[in-house]
């Protein structure tokens, strides 16, 4: 790689913390004085906001903020406890159902969709508020259905049982769902989790394409900073359910305001085709590339004792992969990547012994994995899986505390090892003044590092991670990954992760496998292996790869179709 880290964008001007008082924007859709709550404490307080018309505006802020609570309330999910959602001027909540849902769509965050229900068939549920009750679809149903499809380039899939996807798959469904509903305002709670580097440019490519070429409005909560500046007009950032700032990408995403906002310390820089500006976290300090461990962790053959070889992965008859060799790094941090659908997840779930090879095998310590005893294996692999599941009205004390399942016998039940150590994982995943409350009374993001909690709780030496940034704002996002990085430096650890992030996983992994349709392309340090040329072979993107001066590892800054057309942003 021959570029470096650009300079720091150039200063915008310096009072950008606008006074929601002096806002003078056309708003079909706003809130006065909105203050919203659950069953307990409020979230949200005394919030007024202009979402402004023709515009695409993007919620930024930590966790647990009000971002998709206020976002619920726009699209009439929430009632307030006082003040107002106003579409067209009247309260949300006072007017009729199909009314509301002909002119505001809404993509939730963690939908569920019915058992066994087809692409198709999600997608034509969007026409619901277009239809007579009892009515068969019409050509324009059938054409809107059709166009969304395309649209979110889930034609192949349409015939595919939604609980069958990726992911990445089923987000991309979703939005196709929302998409037939033909609204002219679009509310999108996290429209790119679980979507690789690829359909997240994909997805934001759509909704600029429907906010220029059909004046939809969109308003979007999303955790990734650098996205909301690439696509947004206007950006507003909040913490502990109020507005700290509002405005366009540049005055909003400075140092001082991020660290406002996230509690993080950041550096801005100028995106080095369009200078919109990027934020890189700084977090704990990075081992360079170039270090001699660093080099060394990324060198094989060496210390092994979690491998693949020849594996063929498949559900039922779908082959996913074939004749897959990998080998983990003992004692280093692996990281995983590569487009939606190429197997990481199941490749994971090969190494957890969730899923049993269909020829080769998956080893520990030379050993197959399918013959290795239940008990002896869970005290050895801990798994964070993607998207976990939680009993019903857990709270997340005693979610953690099953991670020392694998610890106990029925002659030894709950012992002070086992307080200490869910303590130490409550403590370490910020989740301590959550542990009274259940998980489904949780954010997205809340609920992950709570399920993070549970996998630290289980004290692996071997640890395998399936998104673990998922739903997690910058901060906890750093957080997180500094937490992995401690326990691989610090204590030795063994680590596996799956992640979309390519700079993150550039950041904090000493080794890289890159999946492309089910095989291994690449493997070696970050250094090695990222390069413009392999993110466009393996994603289809085409981006910058410049040298972060801090830690001399690889940041990867996309290019969107604007960009490419030489559109810079504000």
């Amino acid at each position: 790689m021959t570029a470096t880290l650009p300079a720091p964008a150039s200063e915008p001007p310096p009072d950008t913390l606008h006074a929601l008082d002096d806002l003078d924007v056309l708003s079909r859709l706003s809130a006065r004085g909105l203050t919203l709550a659950y069953d307990g404490p409020e979230i949200v307080h005394d919030l007024s906001v202009d979402l402004p018309d023709g515009q695409i505006t993007t919620i930024i802020g930590p966790n647990g903020c009000g971002k998709s609570t206020l976002l619920r309330a726009l699209g009439r999910l929430l009632r307030p406890r006082r003040g107002a959602a106003l579409l067209d001027g009247e309260a949300v909540h006072r007017q009729p159902t199909k009314e509301v849902a002909r002119r505001l769509g809404l993509l939730p965050q963690g939908a569920a969709a019915p058992d066994a229900i087809t692409v198709e068939d999600l997608v034509r549920r969007g026409r619901y508020p277009h239809q007579a009750m009892f009515s068969p679809p019409t050509d324009r149903d059938r054409i809107a259905i059709d166009r969304a499809i395309t649209l979110a380039r889930v034609d192949d899939l349409r015939d595919r049982s939604v609980d069958e996807l990726s992911g990445g798959q089923r987000q991309r469904a979703w939005i196709a769902m929302t998409l037939a509903q033909e609204t002219p305002i679009l509310l999108l709670d996290e429209p790119t989790t679980y979507l690789d580097i690829a359909h997240q440019q994909e997805v934001l490519d759509l909704v600029q394409r429907l906010n220029r070429n059909e004046g939809k409005t969109v308003a979007m909560v999303l955790h990734d900073v650098n996205e909301a500046a690439r696509v947004s007009d206007h950006v507003v950032a909040m913490r502990d359910g109020r507005i700290v700032a509002q405005g366009t990408p540049a005055e909003v995403v400075r140092p001082e305001i991020l660290a406002r906002v996230f509690g993080i310390a950041t550096e801005v820089v100028a995106h080095p085709r369009t200078g919109a500006p990027i934020c890189v976290p700084l977090g704990a300090p990075a081992l360079p590339e170039g270090n001699p461990g660093a080099e060394a962790a990324s060198m094989l053959p060496r210390p092994c004792r979690l491998c693949a070889v020849d594996a063929t992965l498949a559900y039922d008859r779908c082959v996913v992969a074939e004749r897959l060799s990998v080998e983990v790094p003992d004692g280093a941090i692996t990281a995983i990547v590569g487009p939606n659908a190429c197997g990481k997840s199941t490749l994971l779930r090969a190494l957890a012994r969730l899923l049993k090879p269909s020829a080769g095998g998956s080893f520990l310590d030379g050993e197959p994995l399918h013959r290795a005893r239940r008990r002896a294996l869970a005290q050895c692999l801990g798994l964070l899986p993607q998207a976990p599941v939680a009993p019903v009205d857990v709270t997340v004390a005693d979610l953690v505390a099953g991670g020392r399942t694998p610890h106990q016998r029925w002659y030894r039940q709950w012992s002070a090892e086992d307080e200490r150590a869910v303590e130490a994982a409550l403590a370490t995943t910020h989740t301590a003044d959550l542990r009274h409350r259940t998980t489904d009374a949780l954010s997205g993001g809340q609920r992950q590092r709570a399920f993070l909690g549970m996998a630290l709780a289980r004290q692996t030496p071997i640890m395998l991670l399936d998104e673990p940034t998922t739903f997690l704002d910058i901060a906890h996002q750093v957080e997180v990954l500094d937490l992995v990085r401690a326990l691989n430096r610090d204590e030795g650890r063994t680590v596996v992760m799956v992640l979309h992030d390519l700079s993150q996983a550039c950041r904090y992994a000493d080794h890289l496998v890159v999946m492309h349709q089910g095989r291994v392309v690449a493997t070696g340090s970050p250094r090695e292996v990222v390069t413009p040329a392999l993110v466009r072979d393996v994603f289809g993107v085409e981006a910058a790869v410049v040298t972060d001066a801090r830690t001399g590892r690889p940041l990867v800054l996309p290019y969107s179709l604007e960009d490419l057309r030489g559109v810079g942003r504000g």
